[in-house]
C-alpha cells in the first residue's frame, strides 16, 4: 500500500475545509426575538395595552409583557440550469411572565410554579421552488406552512394583512406592469355548536383564495398592490346533515407605497364581509375565515382607512408614524352597540447621537368602542427610551433599551389588574432587547 504524500495533506485539508464551510454559509439562520424587565411606581410589574395579536394601538414601545422568540433555518437544496428548491422551518416560543431564570414550556399546575405556562410552536415548513412552472419561469411555487407577504405596522404590532398558514401558491409571476400571486390556504376552527346538532367532526375547516397583484405604477416612484382573498366554508358530509352554518366572505386590501422625505409613506384601504367580516378590524387581516359568527358581537363587515411611514426630519432625526379609522358591524341583539369604532395615531420620532446611541420618544391616542362597550374609551400614552443599537437606521436591529414612561385615559383607568385604583399617570420604567436578523 502506497504512502500518502505529506505534501498532499495540507491540500486535501483546505479542500475538505472549503467544502465544509460552503455547505454551512449556504444554511442562512434568521429570526427575531424580544425579552426585558420592568417595575413600576406603584409596585410590581408593568401592565401591558396590546400583544401580537391585539396589537399595539398607542405604540408598542414600553408595552410588551412577554418574551417571544422565533428561530429560523433556511437552506437551497438545488440549483441547476436556472431551477432551484428551497426548504424553510421555524418554531417559536412565546413566554408571558418575564421574571425568572427557569422558565418552563409546559403548563402550571395548580400550586406549581406561576412562571411555567409558556407556549412552543412551529411557525414555518416549506418548500419554495424557482423557475419550475413553464409558463412563468420567473415565479416561485411553494406549499407547506408559511408566512405569506405578511404586511404590518411595526410600532403597531399590526399586521393588516397576514393570510399565514397552510397552503400552496405561485408567486411572482410577470403580468403587464406588475406581478401578480394566486394562493390557496385553509384555516380550521372548532364547530362552537353545542346541544343536539353537535356531531363528532368538532373540526371545520374554511378555504381561502389568496389573489395578489403588485408593482402597479402610478405616479414617479408610487405603485399601487391589490389583494382580494375569498374565504369559503367545507363541510363535512355530517356536518351539513346537521344544519351548520356555511358562510362564504371577502376580505379587499387596496395599498399604495411611495417616496417621502427620504424615506416611505404608505396609504391602505381595506374591507371585509361575512365569514372575514372581522378581517378589517382585526390584527392579522386575512388569517381567519369563520363559517358562522361565533357570539353576539362577532363582526359581519369591517373597514379600516390607514396612512403610515418612516421619514427623514433631518440628518440626525427620523420618524415613524401612523393613522388610523376603522369601523365594523357587530351581530347579534345582545350587545352594547353595534356600530363599533376605532381611531388611532402614533409618533415615534428618534433622535441619533451618533452611529450606534439614540433616543427614541413614542407618543400615542387610541380611541375606541367594541361592541361590548357601552362607551368609547380613550388611552394616551408617553414613552421615552434611549437606545444602543447596531447602526443609525430607524431600523437597526439589535438594539438594547432603556425606557420610562405612562398611559393616561378611561382604558388606563380599567386596566386594575395590578391596583384595583387603575394605572392610569402610573410611571413605569425597564428595559428591553430587540433582535431581528
Amino acid at each position: 500500500m502506497k504512502k500518502i504524500n505529506s505534501k498532499l495533506l495540507p491540500l486535501a485539508s483546505a479542500v475538505a475545509m472549503a467544502v465544509i464551510s460552503s455547505q454551512a454559509v449556504a444554511v442562512e439562520f434568521h429570526g427575531y426575538g424580544r425579552a426585558g424587565m420592568s417595575t413600576t411606581a406603584s409596585g410590581g410589574e408593568q401592565l401591558c395595552y396590546g400583544s401580537g395579536a391585539a396589537g399595539h394601538f398607542v405604540g408598542r414601545l414600553g408595552d410588551e409583557c412577554d418574551t417571544y422568540v422565533e428561530l429560523g433555518l433556511a437552506q437551497e437544496l438545488y440549483s441547476r440550469d436556472g431551477k432551484s428548491f428551497k426548504v424553510e422551518a421555524m418554531w417559536a416560543t412565546d413566554i408571558q411572565d418575564q421574571g425568572n431564570d427557569y422558565q418552563s414550556l409546559n403548563p402550571s399546575e395548580e400550586g406549581g410554579e406561576p412562571w411555567a405556562e409558556g407556549d412552543f410552536a412551529l411557525r414555518q415548513f416549506n418548500i419554495q421552488a424557482k423557475g419550475v412552472v413553464g409558463f412563468a419561469p420567473e415565479a416561485t411555487l411553494w406549499g407547506g406552512k408559511r408566512y405569506y407577504q405578511r404586511k404590518d405596522v411595526h410600532w403597531l404590532d399590526l399586521y393588516y394583512v397576514n393570510n399565514s398558514g397552510y397552503g400552496v401558491g405561485l408567486e411572482g409571476i410577470d403580468m403587464g406592469p406588475g406581478k401578480a400571486s394566486i394562493a390557496w390556504t385553509n384555516f380550521d376552527t372548532p364547530s362552537r355548536i353545542e346541544g343536539d346538532n353537535k356531531v363528532d367532526d368538532e373540526t371545520i375547516q374554511n378555504n381561502k383564495l389568496d389573489v395578489r397583484y403588485a408593482g402597479i405604477p402610478l405616479w414617479s416612484g408610487a405603485s399601487l398592490e391589490l389583494i382580494g382573498i375569498y374565504g369559503w366554508t367545507d363541510l363535512t358530509e355530517n356536518q351539513d346533515d346537521a344544519g351548520y352554518t356555511d358562510n362564504d366572505g371577502y376580505f379587499f386590501t387596496a395599498e399604495i407605497s411611495h417616496g417621502l422625505l427620504g424615506g416611505f409613506n404608505k396609504i391602505v384601504a381595506q374591507y371585509g364581509k361575512d365569514s372575514m367580516g372581522h378581517a378589517a378590524w382585526a390584527n392579522h387581516g386575512g388569517g381567519e375565515s369563520l363559517n358562522n359568527y361565533w357570539w353576539d358581537g362577532s363582526y359581519k363587515d369591517s373597514y379600516r382607512i390607514m396612512d403610515f411611514g418612516v421619514i427623514k426630519l433631518s440628518k440626525d432625526i427620523e420618524l415613524g408614524y401612523s393613522a388610523l379609522y376603522q369601523a365594523a358591524t357587530a351581530s347579534g341583539d345582545d350587545v352594547a352597540e353595534t356600530d363599533a369604532t376605532r381611531m388611532s395615531f402614533v409618533a415615534r420620532p428618534m433622535y441619533k447621537w451618533n452611529d450606534i446611541m439614540k433616543t427614541t420618544l413614542e407618543v400615542g391616542y387610541d380611541k375606541v368602542q367594541e361592541a361590548w362597550m357601552d362607551d368609547k374609551q380613550d388611552l394616551y400614552k408617553v414613552m421615552v427610551a434611549q437606545e444602543w443599537s447596531a447602526g443609525r437606521s430607524f431600523w437597526a436591529r439589535p438594539t438594547i433599551r432603556l425606557y420610562a414612561g405612562s398611559f393616561w385615559g378611561d382604558q388606563a383607568e380599567n386596566n386594575t389588574a395590578g391596583d384595583s385604583g387603575g394605572d392610569d399617570g402610573n410611571i413605569r420604567v425597564g428595559a428591553q432587547v430587540e433582535a431581528w436578523w
